[in-house]
């Protein structure tokens, strides 16, 4: 038997826990160093990732996905466009906004530094089954539906 089969709900409710702390804090380490490669401060990447996500935004639009100020965000773009990993267009239906892309330039070079880590996370998936995927998927959204409510918990305590 291993350790974590004769442990109490309790026990692996801990485990969870400071597994789940530990993985936050290498997730945060791992985008530092990213961002140290790129020269960009790890906000900076973050925001680089909403926008691959999400497509593109307006300012207020980032500042409301990143909890940070408009003057900030708008310090935020005058890096990323410096370094040429954003472009800032107005928009074609309405003049008064701008939107913030992504440069196609520069995402091959954000990607490079991920490669290694997406091959280990798909060699690691790979060990398990299709239903054993759809429940750690399921345990994903459900981390990530927890993580923006309780970020927002925190905003509105401001």
């Amino acid at each position: 038997m291993t350790r974590r089969a004769t442990a109490t709900a309790t026990d692996l409710g801990r485990q969870l826990t400071i597994a789940a702390q530990r993985n936050a804090t290498d997730a945060v380490m791992l985008h530092q160093a990213v961002a140290d490669r790129l020269g960009l401060h790890v906000t900076d990447l973050r925001c680089l990732n909403l926008l691959r996500l999400g497509g593109p935004a307006t300012p207020g639009e980032l500042a409301a996905r990143t909890g940070l100020t408009t003057g900030a965000v708008t310090r935020l773009i005058d890096r990323l466009i410096k370094s040429g990993f954003v472009t800032r267009a107005h928009d074609e239906h309405d003049r008064r906004r701008v939107i913030i892309s992504l440069s196609a330039d520069r995402t091959g070079e954000i990607a490079r530094h991920y490669e290694p880590l997406a091959r280990e996370f798909g060699r690691v998936m790979g060990d398990y089954s299709a239903e054993q995927l759809e429940l750690i998927l399921g345990v994903f959204d459900r981390l990530h539906d927890t993580s923006l409510r309780v970020t927002a918990m925190l905003r509105e305590a401001d």
